[in-house]
């Protein structure tokens, strides 16, 4: 089995090494070659994420589902939908879709270099890269806050660390992993926030 885990090992990483990106508006210049007038002026919470997935989207249709910076349950199936038959007519059945956003996938004696490259394409081309991570943000966190603020809340919230321990020390401590735990179970609670921001021990 070969497993798809791009964008969610991505994201683990960021919150383990407390990466954060800032969510801010890009520059209406900024863009690729259709920038311009084409392009929606996105303003929601999700703004820059839109404009990334825009910018670097090259079908026109996933670009007409970001358009309106809303993704709906029956546009994410048709994306879910347009992986699977992508990864089909390259000789990669899709086994399981996880709700975090990894799969598995069948690909036979396929070179695992091979599946990799066309399963990073086929995520592109039916838009998954881009999409899925939106749905999942939007309907998980819809006022897109920060992971790494989500994260500290959860560790404070179910005892881990002090109530006094704020985002800008878990930036500090993450890369290493030296929280400073007031919890023998403190590093278990972490992991489970990881999974779960809305943990509750």
């Amino acid at each position: 089995m070969t497993k798809g885990y791009l964008l969610t090992v991505v994201m683990a990483a960021a919150l383990v090494t407390g990466c954060a990106a800032a969510h801010t508006a890009p520059s209406p210049s900024t863009g690729g070659p259709d920038r311009g007038a084409d392009r929606p002026l996105f303003r929601g919470s999700f703004a820059a994420e839109y404009h990334e997935a825009w910018e670097k989207s090259t079908t026109a249709g996933v670009k007409a589902i970001l358009r309106d910076e809303r993704i709906t349950d029956h546009e994410w199936s048709k994306v879910l939908t347009l992986l699977e038959t992508c990864l089909d007519e390259r000789g990669i059945s899709l086994d399981v879709y996880n709700t975090d956003g990894s799969y598995e996938v069948n690909a036979g004696e396929m070179d695992g270099r091979i599946a990799n490259e066309r399963m990073g394409g086929c995520e592109q081309e039916s838009g998954e890269a881009w999409i899925g991570h939106l749905y999942r943000s939007q309907t998980s966190n819809p006022q897109n806050i920060p992971a790494t603020q989500l994260l500290t809340e959860c560790m404070v919230r179910n005892g881990a660390v002090p109530t006094t321990y704020t985002e800008e020390e878990y930036l500090d401590d993450a890369p290493t992993l030296s929280f400073p735990f007031t919890d023998e179970h403190g590093f278990e609670i972490f992991i489970a926030c990881n999974a779960d921001f809305a943990f509750e021990k």
